[in-house]
């Protein structure tokens, strides 16, 4: 420990804050480049079995996606859990009137996607860093004050315990009201699209059969995504005080109303799980780097679900850094230097 009583840390190449799905996937990439990695989560790190039974919030993974998460040796462990296949995808307009179906044959690929849990996701890149074994893997920790200078130091609040984490480079993830991207001043720009997305896991008389849906209603868009089955995963967009509504409507009254904006194409919707409803907003980073410090993920740029780009972004950014790093890392230079940041933000 340090005179103030904050136990001191050996340094390491890189500090990542926040280990949601960027965070924890960016620590296993370094991890594989050789990086010495420390991964901060102020939550308790996921243990146990995930599951996709009724799942809180899934991510639809794009064939790139799927290939970065196949090379890092994470799709498999994703799979076990559940990966529904997009096979098809079909798009209309608010009556009806309108309507364009993507399929794979034309695109001539296995399918256009994959439905998975966030969870699963979370959880396999955790699950192989505890296997590896030598990450320094720190949850319910929070950031109480960065400083920075030769290198960064971070002071850790760990159940009222301060901790002292000293890195090289620290890779702020976290989500949109990330701390390390506040305590590097970074500024943001964007906005609030007075929209909530309500999510909820559908059970339908039919079967999928690898189907996605996206109708484009005058409230807002209505995605339904298989989770396999029978099973659908949806996102509502609605007005806020709408939201609300449909997230305390009793399950009758909630399906009655689904099955009008959705339609006959699955038969009778018959039951509905946990609902919940998240707001909407549109918010771009000014920088994705500065002294010491890199962005990645929702801390950069959170976008609107309905293009289904918010991971397979986020996937982009840890992929660019990590190649960076590695690079740096192979020639002995320092990870946090301008130059590699520069490489990686352009």
């Amino acid at each position: 420990m340090n005179a103030g009583g904050t136990q001191v840390s050996e340094m390491v190449d890189v500090a990542v804050v926040g280990g949601g799905m960027a965070g924890a996937t960016l620590a296993w990439a370094l991890r594989r480049e050789g990086v010495s990695v420390a991964l901060v989560e102020r939550r308790a790190a996921p243990t146990g079995a995930v599951t996709n039974a009724d799942p809180d919030r899934v991510s639809a993974i794009n064939t790139g996606s799927r290939a970065i998460l196949d090379r890092l040796g994470l799709w498999d462990r994703i799979a076990e859990v559940g990966a529904a296949p997009i096979e098809h995808i079909e798009v209309t307009d608010g009556d009806g009137a309108g309507r364009t179906v993507l399929d794979r044959d034309e695109a001539a690929v296995e399918a256009l996607g994959h439905v998975v849990p966030n969870a699963a996701i979370v959880t396999a890149a955790w699950d192989a860093l505890r296997a590896e074994g030598e990450a320094d893997l720190r949850d319910g920790a929070a950031v109480a004050h960065m400083v920075r200078g030769n290198d960064i130091r971070l002071i850790l609040d760990r159940g009222g315990e301060h901790e002292e984490l000293a890195a090289r480079l620290v890779v702020g993830e976290g989500g949109e009201h990330s701390a390390i991207r506040e305590a590097a001043g970074i500024g943001t720009r964007g906005w609030h699209h007075n929209r909530y997305a309500l999510v909820a896991t559908v059970t339908a008389e039919r079967d999928l059969g690898g189907w996605a849906f996206e109708r484009f209603l005058a409230e807002g868009p209505l995605a339904f995504l298989p989770l396999g089955g029978n099973r659908a995963s949806i996102v509502w967009t609605t007005g806020p005080a709408v939201a609300a509504e449909l997230e305390a409507e009793p399950e009758a009254a909630f399906l009655a109303r689904l099955q009008d904006r959705f339609g006959p194409a699955l038969g009778r919707l018959t039951a509905v799980g946990r609902r919940a409803s998240y707001p909407l907003e549109l918010r771009v980073a000014d920088r994705f780097t500065t002294e010491r410090t890199a962005l990645v993920g929702n801390a950069g740029h959170l976008v609107h679900p309905v293009g289904g780009q918010g991971f397979n972004l986020g996937l982009r950014d840890v992929q660019a850094l990590a190649e960076e790093v590695g690079r740096a890392r192979r020639r002995g230079w320092d990870p946090g230097h301008r130059q590699v940041l520069a490489r990686y933000e352009g």
